[in-house]
């Protein structure tokens, strides 16, 4: 086994996670059914923030993803699609941004992802057939309950190497527009150094337009780690909202073809578990306060 492959299997929270016997106890009873207090937090929250856009209220709120099988841990999001009556192209866009997504499940450690739809209910079910188990939150019902059925771990370590591969496409330019834009923050720390001992109206002056033009440099950097961002979630989004996931032609076979096991969605977990989607998130959130020095200038 290459020593790339063994890193990614030793990873805290790896895709190839152990199975187990049981539901995570975080969110079901013993019943299989999900936690009266999870299922009001879910709800409560979605439509809260809801307010904030319009009246209308959810007509599906489902829960997808790794949580709900025998497959997960103690950090495992906790996955919510919904879908609601909103035809406006640019609402939708808007609200999509500005989901209330990454806070904790009160008393655990699990992130909350909500994914909006704004697809009909029939779109939505059709779209969401191969995304492995789905649980109804508002009906309180499984539409398609966990199964412990395995995948052949010869075929996963096989798929595996193919998500590698991939993530390595995406990994070279995160790593390559991550290193730049700390090497522009460095240069405009010192610059802002500079400029505080600067006497010469000459060197101010310099050092003003240098700033300057590093603050540009700094904003296009964010803009290029917002996309790359897009771009992983979309890789994501694909595999359980569209006809097919992103194909690829191996010699091996995989028995699981669930949204779960896609190389769509193996190749955001694996970005996300060597911590790229945490470095992404935390330098885009520091825009608005790059556009406030850029506008004082």
């Amino acid at each position: 086994m290459d020593r790339s492959l063994r890193s990614f299997l030793k990873l805290n929270e790896s895709i190839l996670d152990p199975f187990v016997e049981d539901l995570s106890p975080d969110l079901w009873d013993k019943n299989q059914k999900l936690k009266r207090s999870v299922s009001v937090h879910i709800v409560k929250k979605l439509e809260t923030w809801l307010k904030g856009f319009t009246d209308k209220k959810p007509s599906i709120i489902y829960i997808l993803g790794g949580i709900t099988g025998y497959q997960y841990t103690d950090t495992s999001d906790v996955d919510v699609n919904f879908v609601i009556d909103i035809t406006d192209e640019e609402k939708v866009h808007e609200m999509r941004g500005l989901l209330p997504n990454k806070q904790m499940l009160p008393g655990t450690k699990h992130p909350i992802n909500f994914y909006m739809a704004a697809e009909s209910e029939k779109e939505a079910k059709e779209n969401w057939k191969k995304s492995g188990p789905i649980y109804d939150v508002l009906k309180d019902k499984w539409i398609r309950p966990p199964s412990k059925e395995k995948i052949e771990k010869a075929a996963l370590i096989g798929s595996y190497r193919v998500v590698i591969e991939i993530s390595r496409f995406f990994l070279a330019g995160l790593d390559s527009v991550l290193t730049e834009y700390n090497a522009d923050v460095a240069a405009y720390n010192s610059y802002e150094t500079f400029l505080k001992d600067a006497d010469k109206q000459e060197d101010i002056d310099d050092l003003k337009e240098l700033i300057k033009f590093k603050l540009d440099e700094i904003l296009s950097d964010i803009d290029g780690i917002r996309l790359g961002h897009h771009m992983l979630r979309s890789l994501r989004e694909e595999a359980f909202v569209k006809e097919k996931g992103f194909e690829i032609s191996t010699q091996i076979i995989i028995k699981d073809t669930s949204a779960n096991s896609s190389i769509n969605n193996l190749v955001y977990k694996f970005c996300e578990r060597l911590g790229y989607l945490e470095k992404m998130e935390k330098i885009t959130d520091t825009k608005d306060s790059w556009l406030e020095k850029r506008e004082k200038i």
